[in-house]
């Protein structure tokens, strides 16, 4: 961790403990003999949990004609990992809200974004045949916390940097310009500070440089691609499209060639999301 980075962390204030429910879903991640009934009685406790899976369910992205209102019903549809990444995405994200809506920034923005990723990235992993599709979601879901925690702590700072990426060619360069490091490095910083899989550490910091990742590579890739994809074509984290730079590194780590690429883009804009998943 850098001096400026170690500096400016100093400065958050109550930063909240992982959520109870986090921790038990994260402790349910490994375990393959998990019941319906047990993974329910987690799930149920959080009602913006269980009501995300259900919209999730019922949305087209699943395919089925006739929705359901039963939560044990939405779980089966959508499988138990998919309902575990949901549930760990939603309890991580929704302690960062800061409750304000309409700014130049704002969390729906991000969660939007976030959500998209996630769901991009278990359709880039399955359609590119990775071993990493069950975690996928997961990481899409939880790889700009650094964006989350600049909005609930430092709104300030996060108009500055918007400021500044008036004048420069990515919001990355921006974020430099200003703090010295970008939310990357932040979302790096919380995932290590609760505690998180590798796997989120690693996809927080890496998932614009892919080439610079030492471990969980593909993973990293994954993530930078569907991130590039989203933002550029289907939902910004921020109002003004973020330009993010494409890492070559990410096309041949996961062997994509750059016709591949553009049929990726192509697929990813006939995703059929819907504004259910996204509330």
């Amino acid at each position: 961790m850098n001096e400026s980075l170690r500096d400016f962390v100093k400065n958050i204030k109550n930063l909240p403990t992982i959520p109870v429910i986090a921790h038990e879903v994260l402790s349910l991640l490994s375990d393959e003999l998990l019941s319906v009934g047990k993974l329910e009685n987690i799930v149920e406790k959080d009602p913006a949990i269980s009501a995300k899976i259900l919209s999730v369910a019922n949305s087209a992205l699943f395919g089925f004609q006739v929705s359901t209102d039963a939560l044990s019903s939405a779980m089966m549809r959508i499988g138990f990992n998919n309902v575990k990444n949901i549930a760990l995405g939603i309890s991580l994200m929704t302690i960062l809200d800061d409750g304000k809506r309409g700014k130049a920034v704002d969390y729906q923005k991000i969660f939007n974004h976030s959500v998209a990723v996630g769901f991009n990235a278990r359709l880039l992993s399955r359609d590119l045949k990775l071993n990493i599709t069950e975690e996928a979601l997961m990481m899409g879901m939880l790889h700009d916390l650094g964006y989350l925690v600049l909005n609930r702590y430092f709104p300030e700072t996060f108009e500055e940097i918007l400021y500044a990426f008036e004048k420069e060619k990515t919001l990355l360069d921006a974020e430099r310009k200003v703090l010295n490091f970008t939310h990357a490095d932040i979302g790096m910083w919380l995932a290590e500070e609760w505690k998180l899989p590798d796997i989120i550490i690693d996809t927080n910091l890496f998932h614009h440089t892919p080439s610079l990742a030492k471990r969980n590579v593909k993973h990293a890739a994954l993530i930078h691609i569907s991130d590039y994809l989203t933002a550029k074509n289907i939902m910004s984290p921020t109002e003004k499209e973020p330009n993010y730079p494409l890492d070559p590194a990410s096309l041949e780590i996961l062997g994509i060639s750059e016709n591949g690429l553009k049929n990726l883009e192509e697929s990813l804009g006939g995703v059929p999301f819907s504004d259910e998943i996204f509330k």
